[in-house]
């Protein structure tokens, strides 16, 4: 069975990246942290980690954060609670038509001055595919430790750096720094 789900997926070469160093300050949000937790893991008090699935957050690696059942389109937090928000290959799960709102909800429950960090990756036009999925293989370090995942979505969409960049824009999110790792892509963004 898992055979015929794989001759589905269509997956980009493994892709690594090293989170060892990378700066989250203050309280963390972390949007879809369920899974893996890697941002849970990497920095364990300081995140409340959200998915709207329960089963996601229950698989979650084992850590010293708070995970939570919330949709990222109806955040039930106060404006400007968190210093820092991450999505960490989660926005290709959340359809194309709930980004903008999903986006506005980050951006109130943001301070201001503080950051929303996104990874992922990019995902092309289907064009003649006889995939259904578009995924990737990740191998994450964080210092000695490395953690073996992969993602795969739905291939109905496309999405790259600056489809969110340009999202991002339009909410009022100013981007400090953004690259391409590649097929990955990173991108940390202020509330000004």
């Amino acid at each position: 069975m898992e055979d015929k789900m794989e001759d589905k997926i269509q997956f980009i070469e493994l892709q690594k990246i090293d989170l060892t160093d990378v700066e989250l300050k203050g309280r963390i949000l972390d949007i879809g942290g369920g899974g893996e937790g890697i941002i849970g893991q990497l920095k364990e008090k300081q995140v409340v980690a959200i998915d709207r699935r329960e089963a996601e957050l229950k698989e979650a690696a084992p850590g010293d954060y708070l995970k939570i059942i919330m949709d990222a389109k109806d955040l039930q937090f106060l404006d400007e609670t968190f210093d820092t928000t991450t999505a960490f290959f989660t926005l290709m799960y959340i359809p194309l038509s709930n980004h903008q709102k999903v986006f506005q909800e980050i951006y109130r429950v943001t301070k201001k001055g503080g950051e929303f960090v996104i990874w992922d990756f990019k995902i092309p036009n289907r064009g003649i595919s006889d995939k259904d999925l578009y995924g990737l293989y990740l191998e994450v370090k964080i210092g000695e430790k490395k953690i073996s995942t992969g993602y795969a979505t739905k291939w109905d969409k496309e999405q790259d750096l600056e489809y969110y960049l340009n999202l991002g824009a339009s909410i009022g999110f100013r981007s400090v720094e953004e690259k391409m790792m590649d097929q990955m892509f990173y991108i940390r963004f202020q509330k000004v």
